[in-house]
């Protein structure tokens, strides 16, 4: 039987303009030796970051322009490439039990290139249509 929990979720504030929640969705079935984890962002109103922000159990990440050192145990993997406004991202996840968000910025070129070697790309959703 398939089991599906949320992972890695984090809030992002884009220069107080646009707010973003990101979510990793791991969805297992074990009779497969199948695991898929995306991370899925969905564009949100300030009102909404700043009510999930405040439940307390949900981090506001920076972004990064280097990725943090990994820990011994730790496994940090690459989950999509994001853009917002001329601003060029790659989120990874960073687990060992518990799931940990990290944005790295990069340049439009590393992104493209990124996107054109078939790197998936998370593409903002509206949260509530």
């Amino acid at each position: 039987m398939a089991s599906f929990e949320i992972g890695a979720r984090s809030l992002f504030n884009f220069r107080n303009e646009r707010f973003f929640l990101l979510v990793e969705d791991e969805i297992t079935i074990p009779d497969e030796g199948v695991e898929i984890d995306p991370v899925n962002i969905y564009e949100i109103d300030q009102q909404t970051f700043n009510f999930i922000r405040d439940e307390g159990d949900t981090p506001v990440i920076r972004p990064v322009i280097k990725l943090p050192t990994v820990p011994p145990g730790f496994k940090l993997e690459r989950k999509c490439i994001f853009t917002v406004d001329n601003a060029y991202y790659v989120i990874y996840d960073l687990e060992n039990g518990t799931d940990n968000n990290v944005l790295l910025r990069i340049g439009a070129a590393l992104f493209n290139s990124m996107r054109n070697s078939g790197v998936r790309e998370c593409v903002p959703q509206d949260f509530i249509n």
